[in-house]
């Protein structure tokens, strides 16, 4: 008499545990692929890899310096107010148009508008009877290394009625790159030194420099202005703003992975 083997225990659970042991072992591969990446996109070197007797160093230097801010930025507006907006924006276009004619040609400033806008208020929002008034204001701002004809332009367009918003100094791109290209040099030269260094105190003679990773920042701080805000009399000349340049930071940050051997 021949024994079914229906349900039988060995028979139905042996091609379920073939099924698993290969999804495990596909899994497995996978997962040491997906490590072997992340390795790779990392671009660091692994210590494990090192051949015997050689050190993986990794350090860091920053090196930063105050520089003085070289350009001088002045934000003016005009703004004008009346019950007729096409009055408002007229006296706006004129006023404009009179501060480019005597801005635009001017060698040394850079000159760009702004914002415009027209909008209509309640000059009277706690009383019985609405005062509806229009504002309308646009801005100018003039930029340059020569601080001294800046602030004369300055002065010329407060007294044709214009409104200063900002007035304050930065430091160039142009002389912040030079900077950092001298920063660059000299922390090099540190981060080159401190691997030797840590190559010495552990006993091994030379260092070769595999990974730089170089990392630069300036911060920007503007140093506060001092003006002499003067109210606007059509009896007196303006007098020009007056401005004392600041210094901002700049950083430069280098990352070095050297072997030592």
């Amino acid at each position: 008499m021949r024994q079914s083997t229906k349900n039988h225990p060995s028979t139905t659970m042996r091609p379920i545990t073939k099924f698993l042991t290969a999804t495990s072992l596909i899994c497995s591969t996978s997962l040491l692929f997906m490590t072997g990446q992340v390795f790779a996109q990392t671009g660091s070197w692994v210590p494990s890899l090192l051949p015997e007797g050689q050190t993986l160093i990794s350090l860091t230097v920053t090196e930063r310096i105050r520089v003085g801010q070289d350009t001088l930025s002045a934000d003016l507006r005009i703004e004008v107010d009346d019950r007729d907006a096409a009055v408002v924006q007229n006296q706006i276009n004129r006023a404009m148009a009179d501060a480019l004619a005597i801005t635009r040609d001017v060698d040394g400033i850079k000159v760009s508008t702004g914002y415009y806008g027209v909008y209509q208020y309640n000059r009277n929002p706690s009383g019985n009877r609405a005062d509806e008034m229009w504002r309308g204001n646009q801005s100018i701002t003039l930029e340059s290394r020569d601080s001294a004809l800046l602030l004369e332009l300055a002065g010329r367009l407060q007294g044709m009625g214009f409104l200063m918003n900002q007035l304050s100094y930065s430091l160039s791109t142009e002389r912040a790159d030079e900077v950092r290209d001298s920063l660059m040099e000299s922390a090099l030269q540190r981060a080159q030194q401190k691997a030797e260094r840590a190559a010495k105190a552990l006993g091994k003679s030379d260092v070769d420099i595999a990974s730089v990773d170089i990392d630069s920042q300036s911060g920007a701080y503007a140093q506060p202005m001092m003006m002499r805000a003067l109210a606007a009399d059509s009896s007196m000349e303006m007098a020009a703003p007056s401005a004392d340049a600041g210094e901002t930071e700049v950083t430069l940050t280098v990352r070095v992975q050297a072997v030592a051997k």
